[in-house]
């Protein structure tokens, strides 16, 4: 009976398994590009102190422009939690965000939540969303620094 009970646990679908993670689908709605060259970058943190350096960031992408005003891409699946993105638009296609001479965004960005701190750049709180569904759709609209 005991050799029953051993085999019955052992052949299980439970057996051998952590479980399911509780994950979700992040899609990106950006709007308000200027025009269609260059590419728009996407870099996705989960924490405050990672939040704004490119080298620690959870996930990234580059999507070239090639039509319209806005843009609709799967970042990709994530665990719950919570999470902020940033966003700009590399009208150059160098790869950076470009400044001028004081340090201001020369090229269209924006941030989860839409936040539109002006003289600085927002805090990971201004930003943040939760991930705790299976398909979150985010809009993230991006502008020059001069029309916040």
């Amino acid at each position: 009976m005991m050799k029953i009970l051993w085999m019955s646990l052992m052949l299980s679908p439970a057996a051998g398994s952590a479980g399911p993670v509780d994950t979700g689908l992040v899609v990106l709605n950006i709007q308000n590009l200027e025009t269609v060259q260059g590419a728009v970058h996407i870099a996705l943190y989960d924490s405050e102190v990672n939040f704004m350096k490119v080298e620690k960031r959870v996930a990234g992408l580059a999507i070239p422009v090639k039509s319209g005003a806005a843009i609709k891409a799967e970042l990709g699946r994530f665990p719950f939690g919570a999470y902020a993105l940033a966003v700009f638009h590399d009208l150059n296609d160098n790869g950076i965000l470009d400044k001028n001479a004081l340090g201001i965004p020369t090229e269209p960005y924006g941030f989860s939540n839409n936040p539109r701190p002006k003289w600085r750049a927002p805090t990971f709180r201004e930003a943040r969303f939760e991930l705790r569904q299976a398909e979150l759709e985010l809009k993230v609209e991006i502008k020059r620094w001069k029309d916040y």
